[in-house]
């Protein structure tokens, strides 16, 4: 069973790698396998959250949303492993751009918004903050890895490291990184004859950073990833551990990773 759980790992020094001495700059949308829009809710529970309320909750949401021109096509409940002070947990909402979230949210806020906000609150209340600005944070969303197999059970882990460019380390030398990065998984499931529902993308901040109260630094771009089970995301990075090469030269600055469960809310309709 362990050895069908290949290859879920990443650390700061992969991403040093590139045998590019160009110092011309190159967009991570157009070297990207896929291209999205992510918005991160954060979300405090209220008095009224239980697993069979949120569950009922949830339910009628995709109900209300299945009956909208312009819904979500995708959202995640994180939930943080490490206690803070800015949330109980994230609700995420996968678009496919951000012209998509745009007319999603305007026909929202023109429809059911208030309603359910009304009739909600007491379980669960996403998006508000202490000091009365919003507390949703998007992305542009750039995929350089897709799931080569299936999650076959809904959930997983999902880690971000929050990383800043440095002299010498830039768009080109990170883009170098994850091909080389993705060569090596391709050849650890290419001899593991399986292969991997974990995938990553680089979320690039539409607002400025730092967030406030988060301890958290400014950074140019958020380093995403997606295990099915907390046991293939130990057992890659022991691999990483066991067998990833030396690396030297200029890299980035990046935080430690910070881990979240997470559980679907919707998943695409098809």
């Amino acid at each position: 069973m362990l050895k069908n759980k290949i290859l879920g790992f990443l650390l700061v020094p992969f991403l040093a790698y590139s045998c590019s001495e160009t110092i011309e700059e190159v967009n991570l949308s157009d070297s990207a396998i896929n291209t999205g829009y992510v918005e991160y809710l954060f979300c405090d529970f209220g008095p009224d959250m239980s697993q069979e309320s949120f569950s009922e909750m949830l339910l009628e949401w995709n109900e209300i949303l299945d009956g909208l021109e312009t819904a979500v096509p995708m959202s995640v409940g994180l939930v943080p492993r490490t206690e803070n002070d800015l949330y109980d947990g994230m609700w995420t909402l996968v678009w496919e751009s951000q012209e998509q979230a745009k007319e999603g949210w305007e026909e929202w806020i023109a429809g059911p918004a208030a309603s359910w906000t009304a009739k909600t609150t007491s379980i669960i209340s996403c998006g508000a903050s202490d000091n009365g600005e919003e507390a949703n944070y998007g992305f542009d969303v750039n995929v350089y890895r897709s799931a080569s197999e299936p999650d076959t059970e809904p959930g997983g882990v999902v880690g971000f490291m929050f990383c800043s460019f440095t002299d010498g380390f830039g768009k080109t030398e990170l883009v170098a990184g994850l091909d080389t990065f993705n060569g090596w998984i391709d050849a650890g499931q290419e001899m593991a004859g399986t292969g991997s529902p974990y995938f990553y993308t680089i979320h690039v901040p539409d607002f400025e950073t730092p967030i406030q109260g988060s301890s958290i630094g400014s950074y140019d771009y958020a380093f995403h990833q997606f295990w099915d089970s907390e046991e293939s995301r130990e057992m890659g990075a022991q691999l990483f551990e066991d067998t990833a090469p030396e690396i030297d030269g200029p890299q980035p600055d990046c935080s430690e990773m910070l881990l979240f469960d997470s559980v679907p809310f919707r998943t695409p309709q098809i």
